[in-house]
């Protein structure tokens, strides 16, 4: 079940009976009390990230605590899962220069979904096609640069692989030099006529 309107994470007060922490605990890639995102497994949430916060981090994964998705009592879901699932919510600009292809990740039912831009409009905003199918049009508050692919599970196992990006190192193809413009002579003068002029005054220029 998905709450629409969810409270905002209430810090460490109060989790597993205690009423404060001291200093934070680091294990691994990840903290207790770090903001995370963790890619969905659910049917229907697939390359889905879902925000969550850390409830204790461990060599091999973490518990955490949903910040949007809550059981039937109401209460915030909480999961262990493995590190490679896991991302720091990430970092991006405020704003970026958006073009038809370009890979992005949208807001939309409580995760962000990779996908692509396909068209912007002044007042409906962005339109993306997501990568499940399925398109949309978005505010452009809720799209941002897609910074990491999505991990894949390997068919029949639990295992989780990640695909990079393309490398923004990689050279840039070969450019072709301009053709050669043609060049209009004044009437009367032949194209031999005019080279030799040219000869001529490049040679008292040197």
């Amino acid at each position: 079940e998905r709450r629409a309107e969810p409270e905002s994470p209430d810090g460490m007060s109060g989790r597993n009976g205690d009423a404060a922490v001291l200093g934070r605990v680091t294990q691994g890639r990840f903290a207790t009390d770090d903001k995370v995102e963790v890619i969905s497994n659910e049917p229907g949430f697939s390359d889905a990230w879902a925000t969550a916060t850390v409830i204790s981090a461990g060599k091999d994964g973490c518990f955490v605590e949903y910040s949007k998705f809550v059981d039937a009592n109401g209460k915030n879901l909480r999961e262990r899962v493995s590190h490679d699932r896991m991302r720091h919510v990430p970092l991006f600009p405020a704003s970026f220069n958006v073009c038809a292809g370009l890979r992005v990740e949208g807001y939309l039912s409580d995760c962000w979904w990779p996908g692509e831009v396909v068209e912007q409009h002044l007042k409906k905003g962005l339109r993306l096609a997501f990568d499940d199918g399925d398109s949309a049009w978005l505010s452009r508050r809720h799209v941002r640069p897609q910074l990491r692919c999505a991990p894949k599970r390997a068919p029949g196992s639990g295992l989780w692989t990640v695909t990079s990006l393309p490398s923004a190192a990689e050279p840039p193809p070969p450019v072709s030099p301009p053709p050669h413009l043609p060049v209009r002579l004044p009437l009367g003068i032949s194209a031999a006529e005019g080279a030799d002029a040219l000869g001529r005054v490049l040679g008292r220029i040197q």
